[in-house]
């Protein structure tokens, strides 16, 4: 065929049809049009408008194998716990306890809503992180001068509370509020930052299980909540070689405190809440902390056993 061609070319006594030009242009159009719509395609997909969402929809949940633990364990458990809540007629004690790997929960002692101190800075922790994680906050920005990554660890390892407000204004209260709800912490109300024992279990349960925030952020969240500025009540009596991740409260007559705790590959989630007519300071702080020990103690000592 070249050759054809090559044979034709002398006798043309004339340019080619300038048909053949307008259409090299047109083409060179059309082409132009279609690498400048696949840069723009480009160029938006690594803006910011772009950027995708994280989600934990699509992060594995961990997963974890025990055998259950026996129902004459739990009876056992039962009986020892309601004894020690009764010999305390003078105070509110609430206990709730979750095995995590089979998902068997009790709870012992008075059910209603208590004023969570403390222990729901946990709650805007995960509401904050939940919020960073769908694109409508960031760990970096400024607040209240201070990086939300830093308000974070100073509410949660220091239980500062101006950086509870802080972080509780950036994420809004009804925000806040809905977002419990939405979880499955029905009891929480915002004002008079009231919640449930058992309801609080359930929200450190979760995140454990990484059903709440990504596991990065968990375990940021996590790193806060060991070596915490109170470390006396729970954390003097978990078993040696038991990884520990807890927060306290303490807000005048309450005193409480939450955790979680992995110890031979079973892990355990331990909530007390208690109050009393007096102020949870001096004598009656240190009677208080004996009895969440205690509490404590035959928890583990009674789910623990070999």
């Amino acid at each position: 065929m070249v050759d054809r061609y090559r044979n034709y070319r002398p006798y043309r006594t004339s340019p080619p049809p300038r048909k053949s030009k307008r259409r090299g242009l047109f083409l060179l159009v059309i082409t132009g049009f279609i690498v400048l719509g696949v840069a723009m395609v480009l160029k938006k997909g690594t803006g910011a408008e772009a950027k995708p969402t994280a989600s934990t929809k699509n992060i594995p949940k961990k997963v974890i194998t025990a055998e259950p633990i026996s129902s004459t364990v739990w009876n056992q458990l039962s009986t020892q716990l309601n004894a020690q809540i009764t010999a305390h007629p003078e105070l509110d004690i609430s206990v709730a306890v979750i095995d995590v790997a089979s998902n068997t929960k009790a709870n012992f002692g008075i059910q209603d809503n208590f004023a969570g101190a403390s222990t729901t800075k946990v709650l805007t922790a995960v509401a904050f992180l939940h919020q960073v994680e769908i694109g409508k906050e960031s760990l970096d920005e400024s607040i209240n001068g201070m990086s939300a990554k830093q308000q974070l660890k100073q509410m949660i390892n220091r239980s500062n509370n101006e950086s509870w407000t802080a972080l509780n204004q950036a994420v809004g209260s009804a925000t806040l509020e809905n977002y419990a709800h939405s979880i499955g912490i029905t009891s929480f109300k915002y004002t008079g930052n009231l919640m449930t024992a058992s309801d609080e279990a359930l929200l450190l349960q979760k995140l454990y299980k990484d059903e709440l925030i990504n596991t990065t952020n968990k375990q940021l969240l996590f790193s806060y909540m060991q070596n915490t500025n109170n470390e006396d009540m729970i954390p003097m009596v978990v078993p040696t070689g038991s990884t520990l991740y807890h927060k306290y409260g303490q807000l005048e007559d309450r005193l409480h405190d939450a955790a979680i705790i992995d110890y031979k590959g079973r892990p355990i989630v331990l909530v007390i809440y208690t109050k009393g007519e007096a102020e949870a300071t001096g004598t009656e702080y240190k009677t208080r902390v004996q009895l969440v020990q205690q509490l404590a103690q035959t928890v583990f000592t009674t789910l623990y056993t070999d």
